[in-house]
């Protein structure tokens, strides 16, 4: 199942926030976005769930103009976690993992054993069957976090798009989403602040003022003088001596 961009623009009241963006994501891999405030993000994620269309551009699924596909048929495919997701009704966690089925239901298709078995299925991946009976509202913030990553799962998708999944968590819970959805084996588009953990990323799209000004494998695209360039900051590489993985420590620019 492959994703593509084709030369996406999106305007909002005259300010252009997205411009000629073109990308394919490849089966299988994370595709890491990375960009300072307001480049463009989950503009081209909310563009890439068909939740907002295009000024110009098309997207494809798996060949397929999605303007011709059907939400409910896209949502059985890409699931979105979005940066604001939230779930402010008392409810238990399995019920509130149980809407990611709703794009498979409908009057002649409703629910069913196999349902029950996705949600609960979903729950397993996540770690979070122990809590399925538990309050919502209840949630740290880090099992908040998996259980919307285990509703996205419900959809059963193909296709996984995360904003931001680790914004305003602990270090350690940071760690364990990322942990956890590189063991998933989907096709991940994971907006990143943090550049050392796009190093994990197999390629990263560098966004900046809505363009799409680098894409490639983290090692090869995150050069000091691009983040300079973008971030307005200099890098400095570093290899870790205890796994020889490469990271970056950074310093204003002068």
């Amino acid at each position: 199942m492959t994703l593509s961009a084709h030369d996406l623009t999106r305007r909002v009241r005259g300010r252009t926030l997205l411009d000629a963006v073109s990308l394919t994501l490849a089966p299988g891999e994370m595709l890491g976005l990375i960009g300072p405030n307001g480049s463009g993000k989950s503009t081209l994620l909310r563009l890439m769930a068909r939740l907002i269309r295009p000024d110009r551009g098309h997207l494809t699924l798996h060949g397929r103009p999605m303007e011709d596909m059907p939400q409910r048929e896209i949502a059985r495919q890409i699931a979105l976690v979005a940066q604001s997701a939230e779930t402010t009704d008392r409810i238990p966690v399995r019920d509130a993992v149980a809407l990611g089925r709703t794009p498979w239901l409908d009057a002649l298709r409703p629910w069913s054993d196999a349902d029950e078995a996705e949600v609960t299925r979903a729950l397993a991946r996540v770690d979070l069957t122990h809590l399925a009976a538990r309050d919502w509202s209840t949630l740290s913030g880090g099992e908040r976090q998996r259980a919307h990553i285990a509703r996205a799962l419900a959809q059963n998708p193909q296709i996984l798009l995360l904003d931001e999944p680790t914004n305003h968590l602990d270090i350690r819970h940071q760690m364990s989403i990322l942990d956890l959805i590189g063991t998933l084996g989907l096709s991940t588009v994971i907006a990143l602040h943090d550049l050392n953990q796009a190093m994990r990323c197999d390629r990263v799209a560098v966004l900046h003022q809505g363009v799409l000004v680098a894409l490639g494998p983290p090692s090869d695209v995150l050069s000091p003088e691009l983040l300079a360039r973008v971030f307005g900051v200099r890098a400095s590489p570093l290899i870790d001596p205890q796994d020889g993985s490469r990271l970056m420590r950074f310093h204003p620019l002068h």
